[in-house]
């Protein structure tokens, strides 16, 4: 009897955003306009604005200059979900301390461009969670002296932050890709820069 064969890697980050900006996040909903924390896929394999409001996992928040003030978690022991506690952080005591943030979910993205309900923490190796939480390290810290990105795997989707307009998840506007585009570019020079 052939033996069968077990998915080889890593099920703990299933996807992430970088540098995301708290003034493009839609903070305040209603029913015909919900509140949305979106992204689209940076490879563009499949089209689609995701929500990830309701996502769990790990947060970082940067002051308006790139520095790291705050590193938290939300749904990994409470009902919290990152959207939450980031909306909590515009009041709490980080209030205008911090515009832009990181985070990495552990929700998958299903074939119709919404959030799993719950997920699994999953590695078949040691070496696998020493890379993920190398990773999330190197993302968020952006060390001067690390040349490599996080090595996550190839199953972790990288998310660029998107605007939702009010006309619940239309495609994106020429304006959205560009500043997406502008956003990356500005963050690639950020790495270049702190590599000097």
């Amino acid at each position: 009897m052939a033996k069968k064969k077990t998915a080889q890697g890593q099920t703990i980050i299933a996807n992430m955003g970088l540098y995301w900006r708290e003034d493009m996040v839609r903070w305040k909903g209603s029913k015909a306009c919900p509140r949305c924390l979106a992204g689209v896929r940076a490879n563009e394999k499949r089209g689609g604005v995701v929500d990830f409001w309701q996502q769990a996992g790990i947060y970082a928040l940067y002051s308006d200059y790139g520095h790291l003030v705050y590193v938290g978690q939300a749904g990994l022991g409470d009902k919290s979900c990152i959207g939450g506690r980031l909306k909590q952080h515009k009041r709490d005591d980080l209030a205008n301390r911090w515009k832009m943030f990181s985070w990495f979910g552990l929700k998958k993205v299903k074939a119709n461009n919404q959030l799993g309900q719950g997920f699994e923490i999953k590695f078949t190796k040691k070496a696998e969670l020493a890379n993920v939480l190398e990773g999330i390290l190197i993302e968020v810290a952006e060390p001067l002296m690390n040349n490599q990105k996080g090595r996550f795997g190839r199953r972790v989707e990288r998310y660029l932050q998107a605007l939702v307009t009010p006309d619940k998840k239309k495609k994106k506007t020429t304006t959205d890709s560009k500043l997406d585009k502008i956003l990356k570019q500005l963050s690639n020079l950020r790495k270049k820069v702190n590599k000097l």
